[in-house]
C-alpha cells in the first residue's frame, strides 16, 4: 500500500461562493487535505468515499476604509506602561473560510473560521 496521495489530474472548480457577509472571497487553489492518522479515514456523508478531501483557503478582502489597529513606536516623550501606541492602518485580506471537496461525490462543505468553524450555508450567501 502506498502513502502518496494522488492530486486529480485536472484540478475541480473552487467554490462557487465568492461573497460572505458583504466581503468578496478569494480561494486559494486545492489542495489535498491533511489527514489525521489516529482518527482514522472520515466518511463523506453524501456518498460514503473515504478518499482524501481536498482542500482550499477563503481570504475575505477588506471593506472600503476597513482598518485594523496597530502598535507603532512614539517618536518623542515618555508614556508611562510603553513606548508604543496604538493607530489605525488599512485592512488586508485576512483567511475567513475553509472549503472541503469530496474527491468521490464532488460535495463541498465550507466553515467559517471566526464563527469556531461553524458550516456556511452556501445555498443563501450572507451580503450583510
Amino acid at each position: 500500500m502506498s502513502n502518496v496521495l494522488a492530486f486529480p489530474a485536472t484540478a475541480p472548480p473552487l467554490p462557487d461562493y465568492d461573497h460572505h457577509q458583504g466581503r468578496t472571497i478569494a480561494w486559494e487553489p486545492w489542495t489535498v487535505a491533511p489527514h489525521i492518522t489516529c482518527l482514522g479515514p472520515q466518511a463523506c456523508e453524501h456518498c460514503g468515499s473515504t478518499a482524501p478531501r481536498l482542500a482550499a483557503a477563503g481570504r475575505a478582502q477588506p471593506l472600503p476604509g476597513e482598518t485594523f489597529p496597530a502598535p507603532r513606536p512614539r517618536r518623542a516623550g515618555h508614556v508611562h506602561g510603553g513606548a508604543y501606541r496604538q493607530v489605525q492602518v488599512p485592512a488586508w485580506p485576512v483567511y475567513r473560510l475553509c472549503a472541503f471537496r469530496c474527491p468521490g461525490c464532488g460535495h463541498v462543505d465550507v466553515l467559517d473560521i471566526d464563527q469556531d468553524y461553524a458550516p456556511v450555508d452556501t445555498d443563501r450567501p450572507t451580503l450583510f
